[in-house]
Parts: C-alpha cells; structure tokens; sequence
C-alpha cells in the first residue's frame, strides 16, 4: 500500500474516532471491518494514530496530516518511512535529541509548546515535574513484568535463551520480587507463560508492594475491594501466602476475567463478589484487618499508554472522582478491624484524587495516615501513581 494511502487511511480513522471507548478496541474493530490491510499496515497506521494523540493539547490549529507527521518525528528515533516519504528533511533528522527535535518543530510551527501537550499544571499533585511530564508523552512505555516467587531463575535463562533484551527495572533490590522491563512491543506471550511464571504489571504497580506489606505475618483477612484486572490480589497472595482474600468489584465482567487469570495464576480467593462500593448496603457486613482500594480515577498516570485519554480529557470530572472515592473510603473503612490497615491507591497525577482525598480520610478522624508516596513514573518511561497507608485507630 503506498505512503499516501496509509496516511489518507489513518486520517480517516481518526475522523471517525471520538473517544468513547479506548482507541485500541477501536483500532482493533476497525481492521476488521476493514480487512484490506495487512499487518505491517495495520501496524504503521496504527502508529501514526497513537503519535498523532501524543501531541495532546498542542498544535490543535494544524490539519490532521500535520500532527500526524509531528508526532511521528518526535516519537520516532529510528528511520521512518512516512517521513522519508512526505517530511524528507524531518526524516534525516530522526535521530537528532528529542530537544534538537523540539527545536526543529518550532520553527516550522512557531506556536508549538510542549507545555501545552498536558495543560493542566494547576492540578497536578504536588512533586510532578510539568515539562518532564509533558515530554513524557512523546516517549513510548517501555512493558514491565514481574517474577512470581521461584521462576527468578528459569525465567531469565528463558528470556536469554530467546534473544530477548531485558532490564532490571530494580536494580537496587528495593522490591521483595525481580522485576524486569522490556521496550515497547516486545512479545513474551510465546516466551513466558504469562500469570503463571510473571505477571504483566507496571513498574510502580509493583512498587505499592512496599506499601502492601503487614507490620507482621501472622494470619490476616485482606480485602482487594477494587481489583480490575486483578494484579494487586496475585500481588498479595505472592506476599503472604495463605492470607483469607477477599476480592470484589463492581463490574461482572472484570471479575470473570479475574477468575480466569486467577487460575493460570493458582490464586484462590477465599471470596469474590461484586458491589457498588459507594452504596454501604451493596457491601457485606464483615470486617478486614487489610484493605486494598485501587480506586477508580481519570488514569492520568497512565495516559502515556493510552495518549487518546489525554485527548479528549474534560478537566471537570476529577471532583466526580474526588467525591466518589471520599464516598467509597468513608464505605470500606467501616469494614475495618481496628487497628487495621487501608491502602488507598490510584493511577492519577492530580492532586483532587490524591493527596486531598487523603488529606479528607485522614480529617475523619478514624484513620491515622501513615505514611504516602507519589511515585513519579516518567522518569522510567512507567506509569505515575499515589498510595497512602492509613491505620484505623477506633
């Protein structure tokens, strides 16, 4: 399929795309409506879209081929065929700093600012670098992953084996697990059985294993009160085997699909239920001495890997957010043993879903704040994401 083509197709996608459900489900039914294209040129313009996102809120003004061809040039570090076709003097450049690239965008497009890819400074919770972050967006994820207990060994000879380039994304040794990341893209589902052997988990996803862990190691009941894909309950169970998990969310779906990854990965919960947790009735009448909430939020710690977030972001449903999450913390508290544990999670760099929904938890007066980290990600091309560690004190 020739160059102009691809773009004229990406170009009309992203015409037809509004935002409403995650531009990869989008992407995905799309080429299958539209069989016509193979692989390599599926992958090629599904590039294209994702750069053209990664620009955010900046060079709005410009046309759709315009952005495109930008955010290509800024996202890319290797040879690029869009570019030697359709931005030739762009394209000799490619490998220029990210810096030297900005420059050169510039002075084309003299009203660009990279400050304007995320636009909300005001928001941020406090510690967030507002360029780095911004930049940020013009990086690609790398993919971690992270050693269940006794594959450290077989699974890197594994990786080895397989010609696969690896990091330890923790070479300090700070984490209680080996946890390794890989570049962009890389395939592991023919290398690694996944769930079983490692789970796929952001970098700072694991990191809130430091907040996870009991002052002690007796037995305990633990409530993973908002589990989505599951991964902080696998978490647990590697790090206290034999605890009683209980695990719940509100949607049916997530938690079929956590009963799958469940048993590839061995794990079984001592019970699993759905609730709405802002409605106290929905919420069983028994008590926990741990209890893990990964709220839901806006994700804006994790929009590098899905930039269409940012795109279309309404700066106005963080206070929804904001009251939900008082609302469900106030709910699950009340299921607390005294003396118990809370971690409060989110994957948001604002401050209205972060530290001022801990500052509000903490005001009650139930709980005492132990401890809290904004555990910035883009300085390991990883997610961002907040916890807090309450203890209940009546």
């Amino acid at each position: 399929m020739r160059i102009d083509n691809l773009l004229r197709y990406a170009v009309r996608i992203l015409s037809a795309y509004s935002g409403e459900i995650p531009l990869q489900s989008f992407l995905k039914n799309y080429f299958r409506e539209n069989p016509q294209m193979g692989s390599r040129d599926r992958k090629q313009v599904s590039e294209m879209i994702y750069c053209f996102f990664r620009l955010g809120h900046t060079l709005k003004n410009v046309s759709i081929e315009e952005r495109i061809l930008t955010g290509l040039f800024l996202c890319n570090h290797q040879k690029e065929q869009i570019l030697e076709w359709l931005r030739p003097e762009w394209h000799e450049q490619i490998e220029r700093t990210l810096l030297e690239k900005l420059a050169i965008v510039r002075h084309k497009f003299p009203e660009f600012n990279e400050l304007e890819i995320f636009p909300w400074k005001n928001l941020l919770s406090e510690g967030i670098n507002h360029g780095l972050f911004c930049l940020s967006f013009l990086e690609k994820p790398r993919l971690f992953i992270r050693v269940r207990p006794g594959y450290e060994q077989s699974l890197s000879i594994k990786l080895q084996e397989h010609h696969i380039d690896f990091r330890d994304a923790d070479p300090v040794s700070e984490l209680p697990f080996k946890t390794f990341s890989f570049a962009p893209g890389t395939k592991l589902d023919d290398v690694i059985i996944i769930n079983r052997e490692a789970v796929i988990q952001d970098l700072n996803s694991q990191r809130t294993a430091l907040y996870l862990k009991p002052d002690n190691k007796k037995e305990f009941e633990a409530w993973d009160c908002c589990t989505g894909s599951g991964g902080k309950s696998i978490l647990m169970a590697d790090l206290f085997p034999g605890c009683k998990l209980t695990v719940s969310d509100i949607r049916e779906s997530i938690l079929k699909n956590c009963l799958k990854r469940f048993k590839e990965a061995g794990v079984n919960p001592d019970q699993l239920f759905k609730a709405d947790l802002t409605d106290l009735h929905d919420i069983p009448r028994r008590s926990f001495h741990y209890i893990v909430a990964d709220l839901p939020c806006t994700g804006s710690g994790t929009w590098s890997r899905t930039p269409e977030a940012l795109y279309y972001f309404n700066p106005g449903v963080v206070s929804n957010y904001r009251q939900r999450q008082e609302k469900i913390l106030s709910n699950i508290a009340s299921r607390l043993k005294s003396g118990g544990v809370l971690v409060y999670i989110t994957c948001s760099v604002f401050s209205g879903e972060n530290e001022i929904v801990s500052a509000a938890l903490e005001g009650s007066g139930v709980l005492h704040k132990d401890k809290d980290e904004l555990m910035v990600g883009y300085s390991d091309s990883a997610d961002s994401m907040y916890a807090a560690r309450f203890t209940k004190i009546r």
